[in-house]
């Protein structure tokens, strides 16, 4: 005699490595770590690259000397703008982090900032940054340190909320922490390993893409000091 069957429920609800439950409709004031799908069109954004946000080249002084240093942090400068740059159509400005989201009468798309260091950078991920706005009240790209590699909001608007809160742009937790206070629904990029001193500095160069000017830069000071 076979065991009557349960009711079909539907089918559940799929979890990723992280346990983060995919599908489910985003809730003001939540986390989302995990991206249902990967945007296939980029939300309208404005760019500005955060002159101010990594620090000077002389944190990476050791173990290179100070010439070392600062072509190191102009190549990581050089191949994040060129990443930029190379997402068609968008508006793109530089400077410091006191002006971040200052045109808050700006019309329809989204407003991303990026720091000014990310030579891992892809035009693929800021695609995928704009794309997840179009869904999303914010984006959040933390690095792994303390810090951030891009943040965004779909509503400039929300940017002079931010603003008014001191020390709420300096951190990726404190950014985390006002974005669900203001009960916004943030989505997580990929976290990037950051370039905040001389030892990150071949790891970085390792998640480059092949030819780009930190990588080639880095290998010919690695040989140079050998």
């Amino acid at each position: 005699m076979t065991r009557p069957r349960a009711p079909y429920a539907g089918r559940p609800a799929r979890r990723t490595r992280d346990t983060s439950v995919v599908g489910r409709r985003p809730v003001g004031g939540r986390v989302h770590p995990c991206r249902p799908q990967r945007p296939q069109a980029a939300w309208p954004c404005r760019v500005q690259v955060v002159t101010d946000l990594t620090g000077p080249a002389s944190r990476l002084d050791r173990p290179w000397t100070g010439v070392q240093a600062a072509m190191i942090a102009a190549a990581a400068t050089a191949d994040t703008l060129r990443a930029v740059r190379a997402v068609p159509g968008w508006s793109i400005g530089v400077g410091p982090l006191a002006g971040a989201f200052a045109d808050a009468g700006a019309g329809r798309g989204g407003t991303l900032l990026v720091a000014a260091q990310v030579p891992q950078l892809s035009a693929d991920l800021l695609a995928e940054a704009a794309g997840l706005l179009g869904e999303f009240d914010a984006v959040l790209g933390p690095t792994t340190g303390d810090s951030w590699w891009a943040f965004g909001l779909r509503e400039p608007q929300h940017g002079a909320a931010l603003r008014a809160m001191p020390g709420a742009l300096l951190s990726a937790g404190s950014l985390t922490v006002a974005a669900l206070r203001l009960g916004l629904r943030v989505a997580m990029l990929p976290t990037l390993r950051e370039l905040g001193t001389g030892a990150d500095v071949p790891t970085v160069a390792g998640h480059c893409p092949a030819g780009s000017e930190f990588a080639v830069t880095v290998a010919h000071l690695m040989r140079v000091r050998r």
